[in-house]
């Protein structure tokens, strides 16, 4: 029987591997020979926006507030799009920018498991100094 917390981790890498998959099965420009179009996000605010979605996913998953499956969707309304003031529209051309240049959707992969990995090593070390 799967843990909360290895289930939480096996979503977040497998949400991580889909996203590369796709992303290095299409396009080709180099990194440094692309320009974002006006409504593309950097790769900056996109990390953060996939960062929120990965920690959405994972806190409805684990039930971090312990409801009833009839309150869940009340109860765990995450909007990683609204709390960052981005559009469904943004977010949509974001992604299909991102799939055709992979090198620059793997550094945004890459800084979103840096991202999780730190704050799951910030929360450790929160939890261990209360247990002394």
């Amino acid at each position: 029987m799967k843990t909360r917390k290895h289930h939480s981790k096996s979503v977040i890498f497998l949400i991580a591997i889909t996203h590369l998959f796709f992303a290095f099965s299409c396009g080709t420009k180099k990194a440094e020979e692309v320009s974002l179009p006006p409504n593309v996000l950097n790769q900056e605010q996109f990390t953060k926006l996939l960062t929120g979605f990965a920690l959405a996913e994972s806190a409805a998953n684990m039930n971090v507030k312990n409801v009833p499956m009839n309150k869940f969707d009340s109860v765990y309304a995450f909007n990683p799009l609204i709390e960052n003031s981005i559009r469904k529209s943004q977010y949509d051309s974001t992604v299909g920018f991102y799939v055709q240049h992979p090198e620059l959707y793997k550094k945004v992969y890459e800084n979103v498991l840096a991202n999780l990995t730190r704050l799951q090593t910030e929360r450790n070390a929160k939890k261990d100094s209360v247990v002394k």
